[in-house]
């Protein structure tokens, strides 16, 4: 049986770097994915980018996006996610850094120095 050749659309992410993410998880499926939309560039624009796949994977492709998503929402690092956080289901599997007071309180401090130098700069340049 001849592969199809006519490709459809499997599901739209938000992001090229997202959209490569996916392509290359089917693909390490053996699912060719085709993206369309804002996926080439050198930034990685929040913008929509649509997945198409064969028509024959197709299903073999959403049960894969299915599976990967029901393995996440029983993965306990994303337990402290809510609704409302930004592609929180998207999340890479790594645990991110919590903002300290004392990292606060450093980026304040050099807030405030680059502004002491603009000033005495500002000042120096009319003597």
């Amino acid at each position: 049986m001849k592969p199809s050749d006519r490709m459809v659309h499997l599901t739209t992410v938000v992001g090229s770097f997202h959209g490569h993410v996916l392509a290359a998880r089917l693909g390490a499926e053996g699912i060719t994915a085709e993206l369309r939309g804002m996926s080439e560039g050198p930034y990685p624009l929040p913008a929509n980018v649509s997945v198409f796949v064969h028509e024959d994977q197709l299903e073999l492709a959403r049960s894969l996006l299915l599976a990967d998503a029901v393995d996440a929402a029983f993965d306990e690092r994303y337990n402290d996610l809510g609704p409302g956080d930004a592609g929180a289901d998207d999340l890479p599997p790594m645990d991110l850094p919590q903002p300290s007071h004392f990292r606060r309180v450093r980026t304040a401090i050099v807030f405030v120095m680059v502004g002491l130098v603009l000033v005495v700069a500002f000042i120096t340049s009319f003597h």
